[in-house]
């Protein structure tokens, strides 16, 4: 199973946000602060699985799980955009979005394939959903942990290069992003 971040999306936060928050009153880095905000994202999501940034993913298959139900890593899903099975020759057949169901359970997601695309998908399966919280929904814990992210990542911008940036989590960011991390066992 791979899941392929197709992008889109409108980062939870702008440059002009953090600014205020952060009391940075110069223009000249709005660019820097503006990537900073996207690896603090990327390690929230990292961490937590939830995608603060509503966008499209592709999960391929290979095999396609016999029990029909695949677990997803990325949510909340908003639902299915389209599935691709490849027959046995490797030729694609297009299925409508609606022959997989997204499934809320013990809170995990999932994607539960009809038969029909089971049975078509001798070579794989690609299911492309959309996730993530709409704009403005982001839990403001959510948001204030991506807020100490940046504004510890902003303040080590000439010690640590842009590639290896978040280089430190602050306590409070750890503390916040706690309750949303996946236990597994």
């Amino acid at each position: 199973m791979t899941t392929i971040d197709l992008g889109g999306g409108v980062e939870p936060m702008t440059a002009a946000d953090i600014k205020i928050w952060a009391r940075i009153d110069r223009d000249d880095e709005d660019g820097l602060i503006t990537d900073l905000i996207r690896a603090a994202r990327e390690t929230i999501e990292a961490a937590t699985g939830l995608v603060l940034a509503r966008r499209v993913f592709r999960l391929a298959l290979d095999p396609v799980p016999g029990d029909r139900w695949v677990e997803v890593r990325r949510s909340p899903i908003v639902g299915i955009t389209s599935i691709t099975a490849y027959e046995a020759n490797g030729t694609p057949r297009i299925f409508d979005p609606g022959e997989a169901v997204v499934e809320r359970v013990l809170g995990i997601e999932a994607v539960r394939l009809s038969p029909a695309v089971r049975m078509a998908a001798a070579n794989g399966v690609e299911v492309e959903f959309e996730a993530g919280f709409a704009v403005g929904m982001v839990p403001e814990n959510l948001l204030l942990a991506l807020r100490t992210i940046v504004a510890a990542s902003y303040e080590l911008r000439a010690a640590v290069d842009l590639s290896q940036q978040p280089a430190v989590l602050p306590p409070l960011a750890r503390s916040l992003l706690a309750p949303y991390r996946r236990v597994r066992i």
